[in-house]
């Protein structure tokens, strides 16, 4: 099974996206983090379970998606890092976290 860590800035996206739907209703928003976390534990079992991002681009990134959300890893040796989680609308040239993983 594959260790999952989150990256710095994935903890602030989801803190960001917890703050965000809060605004309208509390319980909804931890419902939707749960849902999130969920989707990311399936990464344990199967860490190749999401589409490689650009690969001619970006070594090493997939994306789950959850409803309009994208939740971007990185896997390599039994590791799973979760790197950025950002609604589908922003383009990934705007998302500065994956940018180290630029080839």
């Amino acid at each position: 099974m594959a260790q999952i860590i989150y990256a710095e800035s994935a903890l602030k996206d989801i803190e960001h996206i917890k703050d965000y739907i809060s605004a309208d209703s509390i319980s909804n928003a931890n419902k939707f983090i749960l849902a999130i976390d969920k989707k990311i534990d399936t990464l344990e079992k199967y860490p190749e379970i999401g589409k490689p991002v650009f690969p001619d681009k970006y070594n090493g990134l997939r994306q789950l998606l959850h409803k309009s959300y994208r939740i971007i890893y990185h896997y390599d040796k039994d590791v799973v890092t979760v790197v950025t989680i950002h609604h589908q609308a922003r383009l990934l040239e705007n998302v500065n976290p994956i940018k180290d993983y630029t080839k």
